[in-house]
């Protein structure tokens, strides 16, 4: 029987939160972003079972990521490339009926000599990363038109901070360029934006991480556990006063403890800035992670915890107890990155 580190990924509670980010607003359509293999939990699976729920739209950043995406959900969804077409992609697009979000001025040269597919506007309102300037937008409007895009979006820097004053900048200014494109279904809100009201909703959300159980929701709003990930423990023994636990010697023991080696470490995604911060749990037992990340190794002070720890006993570092964006912030980080950044040891299994 295997002991390495294991990822169990709930679908049912990935669609149960999927429901709920689309309860939250009525008559705007509700997408699903699965870009970076839907943050590393395995995009094909969960695609599907938000296909089977009713999602008919979804987000990728890749048009590779976008081709197998297709031979999955077949036709019929919509899958938009957020990071747009580069040359040579042009036809690969039509063939695999993708949606290509143009974010640039060389973008709309390039679509306007497409094979003719479909296509979204991306108009930056304040982030500064991808977007056309809304300045073009008053300019070329009518040309932009002349592409006939399916929905025109922009994407809020700020959203999960709810009282930053960037947030109403944003929207104000995309309300002008929704405006500007009165027959087209209009874009605004990720997972936090979903968060900010009915006024950021629009025409269509597209929650990305809250669907996997991450962000911070208002108290209204429950999601649901994504994802939990689970190491074995190898070694328990007695940890003696006056020595010290892993590289660097950082921890320091002023008494005998009870220490536990897990088969987990950075190589699987266990961030080694969560070294000393970090803890994992033994049926239900928070117990601290002692001493430095390994590559492959953490230490747990398990002397607090469930009596008779043995090895082959499961830890949790990820799940109902070990709840995601408390362990990103424990390594000075978001969830985004602890789940994108599960290496390929980490066994996915599927409830």
């Amino acid at each position: 029987m295997s002991f390495l580190p294991r990822a169990t990924v709930l679908t049912s509670n990935i669609v149960d939160n999927w429901r709920t980010l689309d309860a939250l607003h009525p008559g705007a359509t509700t997408a699903a972003v699965v870009k970076a293999d839907a943050y590393g939990l395995g995009a094909a699976k969960i695609a599907k079972a938000l296909k089977t729920a009713g999602c008919q739209t979804f987000f990728v950043a890749y048009l590779d990521e976008g081709t197998a995406l297709r031979k999955v959900v077949g036709k019929g969804p919509r899958i938009f490339v957020l990071n747009g077409p580069m040359r040579g992609e042009l036809a690969a697009y039509r063939d695999a009926e993708l949606t290509a979000v143009l974010s640039s001025e060389l973008h709309l040269k390039l679509w306007s000599t497409a094979p003719r597919g479909t296509c979204a506007i991306h108009v930056d309102t304040g982030m500064n990363r991808l977007g056309l300037s809304p300045a073009l937008i008053d300019t070329e409007a009518t040309a932009i038109r002349r592409l006939a895009p399916v929905l025109v979006m922009s994407h809020l820097a700020c959203a999960d901070e709810p009282q930053n004053p960037m947030n109403l900048q944003q929207r104000r200014a995309f309300e002008d360029v929704a405006d500007a494109f009165p027959d087209t279904p209009a874009s605004l809100a990720n997972s936090s934006g979903c968060f900010l009201g009915k006024n950021y909703g629009f025409d269509l959300t597209r929650p990305g991480l809250a669907l996997y159980g991450g962000t911070t929701p208002p108290a209204n709003v429950q999601l649901k556990t994504g994802v939990i990930l689970e190491a074995t423990i190898i070694n328990v023994f007695k940890g003696a006063k006056d020595t010290t636990v892993g590289y660097g010697a950082t921890h320091s023991l002023t008494e005998d403890r009870l220490l536990a080696t897990c088969a987990i470490g950075y190589a699987d995604g266990l961030m080694r800035s969560g070294s000393g911060k970090l803890k994992g749990w033994v049926d239900g037992v928070a117990c601290p992670v002692a001493g430095r990340i390994s590559m492959d190794l953490v230490t747990l002070d398990i002397t607090d915890g469930p009596k008779a720890i043995k090895p082959g006993a499961r830890v949790e570092f990820l799940g109902e107890h070990a709840k995601l964006e408390a362990q990103a912030a424990a390594c000075g980080t978001l969830g985004y990155e602890l789940l994108t950044g599960l290496g390929p040891r980490v066994q996915r299994n599927y409830r």
